[in-house]
């Protein structure tokens, strides 16, 4: 029999819930009393003694109640990180690649939102958010992600063009350093490679149409649409090209954009020609080439 909350045995802790290391709880709710502490955590060894602990890796929830509700573990986050990392991986592979980080100066710099428009086509990716203090990692978490789109598109850090309309195949040659020489003494050419090169050139063409919120051709608004995709084009700084066959490749743009007309004056295709320039998953190369904000420091020790 319990009184007043304690049975006559008075024991300190008979309203303390015991504790259930099998249990699954997937909500809380308190209601009709007054309460100054809540404290969830998978730690079984815990007692109502040890309300005040901080923050451990077994804490759940830890709400005092002193000032406001909040039982997550900003405050605690803030204290034990100054840099997070998103990294990414294709789906079976060990090598993560940092994709974006930032310095966590106070609990409003983990409100993050970043888009990877890198990842290649009909690709299962695993992505990485990673907390870490004085270069040390010291948490993180892991989600698989899908990517799949149809047409082409070209990117960088401040742009996304697109299209999926009347694309031509994109044909692309391998350009290697090679010289014949004629030997005096063979009835055959000397083939001499000095030169490491190794990369991809090639053109694609598509029409660009700019779509309203229906998913429907925006004619009026695809004359501008074109004109900042031939801006990007010409501007000379690096773009990444992907198409979703799978192919993806670091370019610059090597050929003078054209424009042509289809069989409607409002139907513009337009062409270029590219030339491969760096790895799309070699952190220096995105860096370099201003695709990225992860500087030398996380190339190496913390990839």
């Amino acid at each position: 029999m319990i009184f007043l909350g304690t049975t006559f045995c008075s024991g300190r802790h008979t309203l303390s819930p015991a504790p259930c290391p099998l249990a699954e709880i997937t909500a809380i709710q308190l209601f009709d009393g007054t309460y100054n502490h809540l404290l969830l955590s998978s730690d079984t060894s815990l007692t109502a003694d040890h309300f005040d602990v901080e923050w451990t890796s077994a804490t759940k929830l830890n709400a005092s109640f002193d000032k406001n509700l909040e039982a997550g573990n900003v405050g605690f986050s803030t204290k034990t990180t100054d840099t997070l990392a998103i990294k990414r991986r294709a789906a079976g592979t060990y090598d993560w690649i940092t994709i974006y980080t930032k310095e966590i100066k106070n609990s409003e710099d983990f409100n993050i939102s970043f888009r990877d428009t890198y990842a290649r086509a009909g690709t299962e990716y695993e992505y990485s958010m990673s907390s870490f203090c004085a270069g040390t990692e010291n948490g993180y978490i892991i989600r698989n992600v899908y990517s799949d789109f149809e047409g082409f598109y070209v990117t960088d850090r401040d742009c996304l063009y697109g299209t999926i309309y009347d694309l031509d195949g994109c044909n692309t040659s391998r350009n290697l350093a090679a010289q014949t020489l004629e030997l005096l003494n063979s009835k055959y050419m000397a083939v001499v490679s000095n030169s490491g090169l190794n990369c991809d050139s090639g053109s694609i063409s598509g029409t660009f149409l700019k779509l309203d919120q229906a998913a429907s051709p925006d004619l009026p608004g695809s004359l501008e649409y074109r004109k900042e995709f031939k801006n990007r084009l010409a501007n000379k700084k690096p773009l990444i090209l992907k198409i979703d066959d799978g192919r993806i490749w670091m370019i610059k743009v090597t050929s003078n954009p054209t424009d042509t007309v289809g069989e409607h004056r409002d139907i513009r295709q337009i062409s270029f020609e590219w030339t491969e320039i760096g790895d799309v998953n070699d952190m220096r190369a995105l860096y370099l080439n201003g695709f990225s904000n992860v500087d030398s420091n996380w190339w190496r020790s913390r990839a």
